[in-house]
């Protein structure tokens, strides 16, 4: 009977509270607005480790210290199902290093992470290059 029961988690014991600083990526954090990508693209500033690129730009206070949007090149994979894959790989990549960065944010901004590579990666070169291309980005920011 004791091993049906359930198991109480302490919310205490929690890694990271799951609000904008925690493991989720809400709403709030992704980059949806035509306009602010428009303005991105138009005057943001960009760095790459590849197969990533980082378009990003500082904005006046927002809600969230980061609104991101993710994309992936319809050139290099034709099929719908690859972009949507690959597009998960670096949801996924990003939520792991978020409270890493955040930690490290001193005003908001907004990004746009493309995808370069021509095959589609592993999780895990996904999060190795995810992780570089976020140092590099949070050194060329402080400076």
């Amino acid at each position: 009977m004791e091993q049906n029961q359930s198991k109480h988690i302490d919310p205490t014991e929690a890694p990271l509270p799951l609000e904008s600083g925690g493991f989720t990526l809400g709403a709030k954090e992704r980059l949806k607005s035509k306009k602010a990508i428009e303005q991105l693209f138009a005057s943001g500033k960009g760095l790459s480790v590849f197969p990533l690129r980082l378009v990003y730009l500082g904005v006046p206070a927002a809600q969230t210290p980061m609104q991101c949007a993710f994309s992936v090149s319809k050139r290099q994979f034709k099929k719908a199902t690859d972009r949507n894959k690959i597009k998960r790989l670096l949801r996924e990549s990003y939520r792991r290093q978020k409270p890493h960065l955040y930690q490290s944010l001193s005003k908001a901004h907004q990004g746009m992470i493309l995808f370069n590579g021509k095959e589609i990666p592993s999780q895990e070169q996904m999060d190795k290059n995810m992780q570089e291309l976020l140092k590099k980005w949070l050194k060329n920011v402080s400076l």
